[in-house]
């Protein structure tokens, strides 16, 4: 099990995917402006696409929810620390919508199923935990409560019936439609499914371009001059989602009910750095953006070492 190395991999092609964008807009070539087009995509296009496309080629089973729960249940009681520790330190509404939002939510599909190919070679049932666990786990908070903490947090705050709009304008979305019509392929037996697997596999093709729409995004809006003021909030969000996370998922996964390879797949998920996905909510309601981009990457690079040591404490 070389967890190290195979995080080390998925880090070094987000991190590249990152610096190629600060690159281009050195050269003038990309704007920073451009970040509100690629968060667009991603929003509309490119992430639609990549869920459809996870959930349809994998048979729903009911008993891997129990996961789920477990995710949901440790990123709510995370965000609900986050809150109050920006509250203890009185940050600003930007600053801890943004904390809220790095510290809750991982890079469960992007980073994480490479990694649980990697540890758990030519295990299908494996994956097929990981994905059930990562998209009802992560997947549907983070797309339902990520934009609803960055509109309330952002700078445009918005309250009461605007919320609720924007929850029901939720419902309609490309991103609720694509988790949908997955679920519901996913009860399709494999049979039925070969007469549209062209069909999954355009949009498969559609969802791999998302990981570089979103570190563009991340590139574009970087801004490393800034670092030097916004290190207690970096500090807080390194031990809440690399370290406090993953090991409250540990103590809450003691019981029998779950094997070892079930603990060992959660305590990988909720170790994993924060999502990169949050950026794109950020930018998109301006919640402090910049903060979320450098908090990304910081845990992207502190996850290389931080993971395989949680793993080597709980296991």
């Amino acid at each position: 099990m070389n967890t190290t190395q195979s995080l080390f991999e998925g880090v070094s092609v987000i991190f590249a995917a990152v610096v190629l964008a600060v690159f281009l807009k050195k050269l003038g070539v990309l704007k920073k402006d451009d970040s509100q087009l690629f968060s667009r995509i991603v929003l509309y296009i490119t992430l639609p696409a990549l869920i459809f496309s996870s959930l349809a080629q994998q048979a729903f089973t009911s008993e891997y929810l129990m996961m789920a729960g477990i995710m949901s249940f440790v990123e709510i009681l995370i965000m609900m620390i986050a809150w109050l520790l920006a509250k203890f330190f009185k940050f600003d509404s930007g600053k801890t919508g943004a904390l809220i939002l790095v510290s809750g939510f991982g890079m469960t599909t992007m980073l994480g199923y490479p990694l649980i190919r990697q540890v758990f070679p030519d295990n299908a049932l494996a994956m097929e935990e990981a994905v059930i666990t990562s998209e009802f786990g992560v997947g549907f908070l983070l797309f339902i409560l990520g934009p609803l903490i960055a509109m309330y947090y952002g700078k445009t705050k918005v309250e009461g019936k605007i919320v609720i709009k924007s929850v029901q304008k939720f419902f309609i979305s490309p991103i609720f439609i694509s988790l949908i019509a997955g679920i519901l392929l996913s009860f399709i037996s494999h049979h039925h499914k070969v007469a549209i697997q062209p069909f999954i596999h355009f949009f498969e093709l559609v969802g791999n371009a998302n990981l570089l729409m979103v570190t563009f995004t991340i590139g574009l809006l970087l801004e490393i001059k800034r670092m030097n003021s916004i290190y207690l909030f970096l500090f807080l969000a390194i031990v809440l989602k690399l370290i406090a996370k993953p090991l409250i998922a540990a103590v809450l996964t003691q019981s029998p009910v779950f094997s070892d390879m079930m603990r060992e797949i959660i305590l990988i998920e909720t170790a994993l750095p924060s999502a990169i996905l949050t950026v794109i909510f950020a930018k998109q309601y301006n919640c402090r953006p910049d903060l979320v981009s450098l908090a990304i990457m910081t845990t992207l690079m502190i996850s290389l070492f931080s993971v395989s040591l949680v793993f080597y404490i709980v296991f």
